[in-house]
């Protein structure tokens, strides 16, 4: 659904994760993450399923930083990074927001079963 704020969220998460790749295992968490955002914007109906999904996002994002960190540690990616290296970042925050507004979602839906 457009019209969800959540959606426009996680619509330039998945943007954001297709931007830049820097090495084959970097490449592969990214388009990981950026399905699971893509594949979170289609579960509208499924709210605790896209909260979910867009903690496995964040937790990739942030997987993505700790091989990086690995790559250079070994040798493999140059330490002086594009300022681009901090996409994932953004990605990783325009989930956490997804998710707290996937929440709220929940809560209303929640509070107004009670009411009827």
């Amino acid at each position: 659904m457009i019209q969800r704020i959540q959606t426009i969220y996680l619509l330039v998460a998945v943007i954001l994760g297709m931007v830049f790749w820097l090495a084959w295992p970097l490449f592969l968490i990214q388009i990981f993450a950026s399905a699971v955002s893509l594949i979170t914007i289609f579960l509208y109906k499924n709210r605790p399923r896209q909260a979910v999904l867009c903690l496995v996002s964040i937790l990739a994002d942030f997987a993505w930083y700790i091989v990086l960190a690995v790559l250079i540690q070994q040798g493999q990616q140059p330490t002086a990074l594009p300022l681009t290296a901090c996409l994932p970042l953004i990605a990783a925050i325009l989930c956490f927001m997804a998710r707290r507004a996937i929440l709220a979602d929940e809560k209303l839906v929640k509070a107004a079963d009670r009411i009827r």
